[in-house]
């Protein structure tokens, strides 16, 4: 039975309430992003996995929570597949990551911080109650102390730099434990490590995929929003402009990166050669690791990497010395429509 016919027999008044309640459970299983019983806690709001009935009113609110996350999953899905048809035509391969991310353990929506939230809290209190043998457990030892302070900190809303760097690292170790442990078939015992990490992954860090000009307009949002903050520019363009501009020269020019967090673009770059064109974060985005990302990516499709930053930008000319960029040249902006003194940046790996 179909998600759509399931739902319709929740919102049915006149079913009995037990035939209603198990077309919900039914739903849930077409739609598993957190996992059956992390998603099945958060919509209907329970303790647990036990017995509970509901009345009709909080059946059709656990409904529409479903659905809300449902429908922009599916959005994602046929952006996604849009996306595909055209790089497919371009000749560019699937990306991984992106086709992982699309059918991982997320839950996409304006609930997602409070439904993942949930759902790392009980995934890390199932892996306390685990009774391992003491080989698996010497094995899982590094992977708990490398997760410990990325939960607690996730839990408490303070996520940084250094929880970033040992949410990476434990998502490597995990890896190679269970690689280790499919060999002795038990690689079970890794489950609620493996789902943590990838939850809060999902969840913190920045998801790095192929754009293309369909997304002229999210694009262009993104370069007006960051450019809007450097009150030093001069106003040359308007939004339309810039938008036709983005859609009929820059996009079809670059080989273009876009950053999602929680499935929504905030931010991208542009490859055209060696040259770095353009890096934009929205601003409310900043200090969470999206442009370390794009340039880490940028970096690994480029053995060089030029660009040109303005003199007044001094919070882009220290981000671009913190990644290992030098200066090896200055302009006095007769060379730019902005009329403003730049430098020229390059990296080499």
């Amino acid at each position: 039975m179909s998600f759509q016919t399931l739902a319709r027999r929740v919102r049915n008044p006149e079913l009995p309430l037990g035939l209603r309640y198990a077309a919900l459970r039914s739903a849930l299983e077409h739609y598993r992003r957190l996992g059956y019983w992390n998603a099945w806690e958060f919509i209907t709001r329970t303790d647990g996995p036990g017995p509970t009935r509901l009345d009709a009113d909080r059946m059709l609110n656990a409904l529409q929570r479903l659905e809300t996350s449902r429908n922009v999953w599916l959005a994602e899905i046929a952006a996604y597949a849009e996306r595909r048809r055209a790089h497919k035509r371009d000749r560019i391969p699937v990306d991984r990551a992106e086709h992982q991310y699309r059918r991982g353990r997320r839950w996409p929506g304006p609930d997602a911080e409070a439904a993942v939230t949930g759902a790392v809290a009980r995934a890390w209190r199932g892996h306390r109650d685990l009774r391992l043998p003491a080989p698996t457990k010497t094995l899982l030892e590094p992977i708990e102390t490398a997760l410990d302070p990325v939960v607690d900190a996730f839990l408490a809303r303070r996520f940084t730099a250094h929880e970033r760097r040992l949410l990476l690292t434990a998502v490597g170790d995990i890896e190679a434990a269970e690689r280790e442990l499919t060999a002795q078939s038990i690689w079970a015992t890794t489950r609620w490590h493996a789902w943590t990490a990838e939850l809060i992954r999902h969840h913190e860090l920045p998801l790095v995929r192929r754009g293309w000009t369909g997304e002229a307009e999210r694009i262009t949002r993104i370069f007006w929003a960051a450019r809007t903050q450097m009150t030093y520019l001069p106003d040359l363009y308007t939004f339309e402009q810039t938008q036709w501009w983005v859609a009929n020269v820059m996009a079809p020019q670059s080989e273009l990166w876009l950053a999602e967090l929680n499935g929504v673009p905030v931010g991208f770059a542009a490859l055209n050669g060696t040259w770095l064109d353009h890096l934009y974060l929205e601003p409310a985005h900043q200090g969470r690791g999206i442009g370390e990302a794009l340039l880490a990516k940028a970096k690994r499709r480029r053995p060089e990497l030029n660009l040109r930053v303005f003199e007044q930008n001094t919070g882009a000319r220290a981000f671009y010395a913190r990644q290992g960029f030098a200066e090896v040249g200055s302009g006095d902006g007769s060379d730019n429509e902005e009329h403003l003194p730049d430098l020229h940046l390059r990296w080499r790996r």
